[in-house]
């Protein structure tokens, strides 16, 4: 029963979050890059460049069974969330607000991580849970890999498609 309650806690706070309107919450446009299937698919990419990678840096620590599911539910909760900062903080230059919107979702992505970790219960019991610290480093180089890597995947793709 206790359990339950946390669900429909989380449930509700997700919903609150994901709330924000993040349709019209682009204030970084690129003109001559609309979002086309192509371009979903590589942020797609980069977000899994940053789920192995924050995977690969809690390798030797205790994870809940089907991790890498939590970690690309995690982003369903986050990338709303920093569209909807973003779209409230529209008045401030999107570089500064990209950063301070990129340094929250590092703070939340790796608070949950570490929640997720600490109280879902794992296959492995023998590997020790990780730090708050960890768990936070590991969501700052997986987000830092996946910022790199979306120009990276632009300019491959952009080289493919001019060919």
């Amino acid at each position: 029963m206790k359990t339950q309650s946390y669900i429909r806690r989380f449930g509700f706070l997700a919903a609150i979050f994901l709330s924000v309107v993040p349709a019209s919450a682009d204030p970084i446009e690129l003109p001559e890059k609309p979002l086309t299937p192509e371009i979903t698919f590589l942020i797609s990419l980069a977000i899994l460049l940053e789920v192995v990678c924050i995977l690969f840096v809690l390798r030797r620590s205790q994870k809940p069974r089907f991790f890498i599911l939590w970690l690309i539910g995690i982003h369903l909760f986050t990338y709303p969330a920093f569209l909807g900062f973003l779209w409230l903080e529209q008045n401030m230059r999107p570089a500064f607000a990209a950063g301070i919107g990129e340094g929250l979702v590092v703070l939340v992505e790796g608070t949950l991580i570490y929640l997720i970790c600490r109280f879902i219960p794992s296959a492995k019991s023998d590997l020790a849970s990780p730090s708050i610290i960890k768990c936070l480093l590991a969501s700052l180089i997986g987000n830092v890999l996946s910022a790199a890597a979306l120009p990276v995947l632009l300019a491959i793709y952009d080289r493919f498609a001019s060919a």
